[in-house]
């Protein structure tokens, strides 16, 4: 059995628990409930970083929702939830990204804030200040192994990738867009 197989035997669960609860009660939980089965469906042929990643989102979304239910209701979902939980940490864990790729992707975050915070220095200053640090050109060649390493994982990095492709037009709201699509991935 693959962990998206007993991911779907415990959604099988949670919509027959899910099944006895007025909808005016909870209008959020029908869909939290179907946005975790895509989820999960989108594993079926294979689960990686970011298909795992995406299950656990769904499944964030779908506590917050069994949050707001009644007790009695959400006392029902609660040894599913915590199966779900188990099995989708289990998931993560067995498709975690490398640590040496975190730590290459840390290292990277840390050379686009300096470089973010001078820019944003620079413009105090009159006639533009010192050089700024990391050139566009140096982040892009250490761009390249990471975004393929992510796009390994099943992520996609448009912002990196536009690094990448084109270095020279790099700006600050760029290099923010950046840093951001990697603190989603590492979570």
């Amino acid at each position: 059995m693959t962990d998206v197989v007993m991911l779907e035997a415990a959604l099988f669960q949670l919509r027959a628990a899910a099944s006895d609860i007025d909808r005016d009660v909870a209008p959020q939980l029908a869909l939290c409930v179907n946005v975790l089965a895509n989820a999960i469906a989108a594993g079926r042929d294979g689960v990686n970083a970011s298909v795992a990643s995406d299950i656990e989102f769904a499944f964030n979304d779908l506590s917050a929702a069994v949050d707001e239910l009644p007790q009695a209701d959400a006392d029902r979902f609660a040894p599913t939830m915590a199966t779900l939980r188990r099995d989708i940490d289990a998931l993560r864990a067995a498709t975690a990204l490398d640590p040496t790729v975190i730590e290459q992707i840390r290292a990277f975050q840390s050379k686009l804030r300096e470089r973010m915070k001078a820019i944003e220095r620079q413009t105090f200053v009159e006639g533009g200040g010192e050089p700024l640090p990391h050139p566009p050109e140096t982040l892009r060649d250490e761009a390249i192994p990471i975004a393929r390493q992510l796009l390994a994982a099943g992520f996609a990095t448009p912002a990196l990738n536009a690094l990448i492709s084109d270095p020279a037009s790099t700006r600050l709201h760029s290099l923010r867009d950046i840093a951001d699509e990697l603190n989603v991935i590492l979570g």
